[in-house]
Formats: C-alpha cells, sequence, structure tokens
C-alpha cells in the first residue's frame, strides 16, 4: 500500500508542474509592453506625431483616460478603444486627457513594443501602464484600458 502512495503523490506532482508550466508559457507569449519615451511629449508640443499611425482613446469623448497611436501595419481590437478621425481630434483628446487618477503627477508619454521590443505605437495618459498583447500571426495589437476603479477608492 506504501509503494502505491508514492507513486500516486509522484504522478499528481509531475502532473502540477506541468499545468503550472502550460499556464506560464500561454501567459509570457504575447505580452508587449510599454516603456516611457519623453522625447513624444515634444512631438506632441510642436504637433509633429507620427502620420503613418491609427489613433483611438479610451474612456469619455470629452475625458480620455489614454489616446494610444497604432502602426498602421497593425491591425487593433478596439473593444474599449474609440477611433479618431482627424489628426485635429488627436491632438484635442491629449490635451484632454483627465486626471482622475489621485496619485498621477504627470502625463505618461511611451512608446508601444511587442515581445521582441519592436516598435508598434505610442501611449500618452496619466496613467503609467496597461497590458499590451500582440498577436504576430494576425498582425493585431490589443491595448487594454488603464482605467481601474477600485483603484480610486483610497482609505476603503
Amino acid at each position: 500500500m506504501k509503494t502505491f502512495f508514492c507513486k500516486a503523490s509522484w504522478v499528481i506532482n509531475f502532473l502540477l508542474l506541468l499545468m503550472f508550466a502550460g499556464v506560464l508559457a500561454g501567459c509570457v507569449g504575447n505580452y508587449g509592453t510599454i516603456r516611457t519615451n519623453t522625447a513624444l511629449l515634444e512631438q506632441y508640443k510642436g504637433g509633429a506625431l507620427p502620420d503613418n499611425y491609427n489613433y483611438y482613446y479610451c474612456g469619455r469623448s470629452s475625458i480620455p483616460y489614454a489616446v494610444v497611436g497604432i502602426d498602421n501595419t497593425y491591425g487593433f481590437s478596439d473593444r474599449f478603444w474609440f477611433k479618431i478621425e482627424s489628426k485635429e481630434e488627436v491632438y484635442k483628446k491629449i490635451a484632454n486627457l483627465s486626471d482622475l487618477h489621485r496619485d498621477a503627477i504627470r502625463l505618461y508619454t511611451s512608446d508601444i513594443l511587442d515581445t521582441q521590443g519592436q516598435k508598434l505605437g505610442i501611449w500618452f495618459s496619466f496613467y503609467s501602464y496597461s497590458p499590451v498583447l500582440v498577436d504576430h500571426e494576425t498582425r493585431t495589437v490589443e491595448v487594454y484600458s488603464p482605467y481601474k476603479p477600485n483603484e480610486d477608492r483610497h482609505g476603503f
């Protein structure tokens, strides 16, 4: 009976290790990143944002949480985002970015990078980060909304 218990324990541990490795591999694969690029603020101020990007905002139309520009050779999963149709509107949306997060002290300007560090777009927000998913097969980028309503509840 003791031998059977040891073998069953070994099999269970091995299966748990395989499940953990599978979950870890699934999480690592397609995540891009947002890396600070302070030169983007100067490009914005000088009216020189890239023309080869499609621009989107998330949040309210008059007070967005973030504005992103995505290289037009990539598709964009816009389930949380709204496309900005004109370059003039892009500058207005960035100017109207909201500081809803109590601890935000500055506008973050960043590059959106894929898993290999290739630049796919740009980020403007008072939030410093949001998850980015990149599907290289379909050449699609997905950026989640940075707003988390429960973060603003200090003291609760």
